[in-house]
């Protein structure tokens, strides 16, 4: 996606990702000769190392940029924190949603920067076309609804139902997530529902795009998590003219409802997802037309050029 953007340049070189400290080790170079540098995705962690870079080095980590997709208050952050002051004073610190920049700010960051999450749109606006299947996308975890997916494949094999279901149910991020979502994965793969299509690939860029065609996408996400964060799913599905089912009081709720895209659920329970889906799916043509609509708007919102004009300006002084 980095190399598709015009101006932008992708370095490959050493260490790349998987090796020992990686991160830690790039962080420390780019800082000691004075380089800019995006962590894509930062946390405390990321902040720390900024940090004692700077203090090792003796300089300020102001050409430092750190995105954060949710504000760093875990315990590991916090635990970070102390580490983190040369960070917090003199590094850009991004993020896409006004609550987390809020955060960041109260936590003591000095340079914070809000902009649109950036998206790749696609070449051509969407069109609305026939109802096809519902999809969960990306990789099935429960803070994404993955027990309310499997609930609902219970469900609808009990009264007799077979609308396809797309499912990825690879072990992507099994590192992190895999011991908590493997017994719900068998739950819905031993649900008996005719209209399941599990698949246990991670697909690559084209083939996950192409799933979003004729695709009502099923995002009920926990709303602890996402209510500030951006969902990237979610955002590609309405960029590509899909519907989405999603959780009131999420960033991806108020999206669905700002353009009337889809329908949110107040209560993540399988009988309110099951409703929702059969309220879009008894009008399909307007919402399909409202979510194309959309794309149109959020194309020119999450234009990639955005995050690159902050990155690239110098109108946060040290």
């Amino acid at each position: 996606m980095l190399e598709a953007m015009s101006g932008v340049q992708v370095c490959r070189e050493q260490p790349r990702v998987g090796e020992p400290l990686a991160e830690w080790r790039t962080i420390l170079r780019a800082v000691r000769k004075g380089l800019p540098f995006l962590v894509l995705t930062a946390d405390g962690r990321h902040a720390a190392a900024v940090s004692m870079a700077a203090a090792s080095a003796g300089c300020r980590p102001d050409r430092a940029r750190l995105f954060f997709h949710r504000p760093p208050t875990t315990f590991r952050d916090k635990c970070f924190l102390p580490l983190a002051g040369l960070a917090r004073r003199h590094a850009l610190a991004i993020t896409s949603t006004e609550p987390v920049a809020d955060e960041l700010r109260a936590s003591g960051w000095r340079r914070v920067a809000c902009v649109p999450y950036p998206a790749l749109a696609p070449a051509e606006p969407p069109v609305p076309v026939p109802f096809s299947h519902l999809l969960m996308a990306g990789a099935a975890r429960i803070n994404k609804g993955l027990d309310l997916v499997a609930g609902l494949a219970s469900q609808w094999a009990s009264e007799g139902r077979a609308v396809p279901l797309v499912v990825q149910v690879s072990q992507k991020h099994a590192d992190r997530h895999g011991h908590r979502e493997e017994a719900v994965v068998q739950e819905l793969l031993s649900s008996g529902y005719r209209g399941l299509r599990p698949d246990d690939s991670a697909p690559g860029r084209a083939e996950y795009l192409a799933r979003f065609r004729g695709a009502l996408v099923l995002a009920p996400y926990a709303r602890e998590q996402f209510a500030s964060q951006v969902s990237g799913i979610v955002l590609d599905a309405l960029l590509h003219g899909s519907p989405v089912i999603a959780t009131r009081g999420t960033w991806p709720g108020a999206q669905v409802e700002r353009f009337g895209a889809g329908e949110t659920i107040a209560e993540r329970t399988p009988g309110a997802l099951a409703a929702a889906i059969d309220r879009v799916l008894a009008d399909w043509p307007s919402y399909a037309g409202r979510a194309c609509d959309a794309a149109r708007v959020l194309a020119r919102e999450h234009d990639p050029r955005r995050l690159l004009e902050i990155l690239l300006q110098d109108a946060f002084p040290a």
